[in-house]
């Protein structure tokens, strides 16, 4: 008896721990959707990447499907606009057998101005970068982002210095929010609602 009411606790407890979802685990650079392997997981999580080139070319999109591991980081969207582009990511959670299955439905971009105004600039193999150029912050972006340090390109760690228009979200959980640069030495992050940097025009 108390062997049957020993398992029925440990059943009990993994199903209140939530390490009981089936979730699809893949990634791809060049399309919003991917298939993948089954893993199991807390909470299902899909991310997927906008693009925009600002130079007339059309938007990419790109998707990540893997587990959650911070319940903060789910069912939000932010993003980073410089001088020659602008990505904006979508973070969707569920918590359902194969939820993150299909694609999710990302809503359109609020191109709408927020009256804040950063200097931009982008340089990679560089630490620092010129910010020449101005670049109007629109949707939820309402911070001056400077970054400077190493960042995962492609697989590898690559060295970039960037200024622009960020969500607040990037510069309270740059670490949540990009877990692949835990693989690249910390860079030096600074958020303001100021443009404290001046470009030259």
């Amino acid at each position: 008896m108390r062997t049957f009411l020993a398992i029925i606790f440990i059943i009990s407890a993994t199903v209140k721990a939530g390490e009981c979802l089936v979730c699809i685990e893949c990634k791809n650079s060049t399309n919003p959707d991917c298939a993948g392997n089954e893993v199991t997981c807390g909470t299902c999580m899909t991310t997927v990447a906008e693009i925009d080139p600002k130079n007339g070319s059309s938007k990419s999109l790109s998707v990540e499907k893997t587990c959650n591991l911070n319940p903060e980081i789910c069912n939000i969207t932010y993003s980073i606009s410089g001088s020659k582009s602008r990505v904006r990511y979508t973070v969707k959670c569920c918590n359902t057998d194969l939820c993150n299955k299909e694609a999710p439905e990302v809503s359109p971009w609020n191109v709408t101005s927020t009256g804040l105004q950063c200097p931009a600039c982008y340089e990679p193999n560089a630490e620092t970068c010129v910010a020449n150029t101005p670049v109007q912050c629109t949707g939820d972006e309402n911070r001056c982002l400077v970054f400077s340090g190493k960042f995962p390109q492609s697989g590898k760690c690559e060295t970039i210095a960037f200024q622009g228009c960020a969500s607040e979200l990037v510069c309270n959980n740059f670490g949540y929010l990009y877990p692949d640069n835990a693989l690249c030495p910390r860079g030096s992050l600074n958020c303001t609602t100021q443009t404290s940097s001046s470009y030259v025009s």
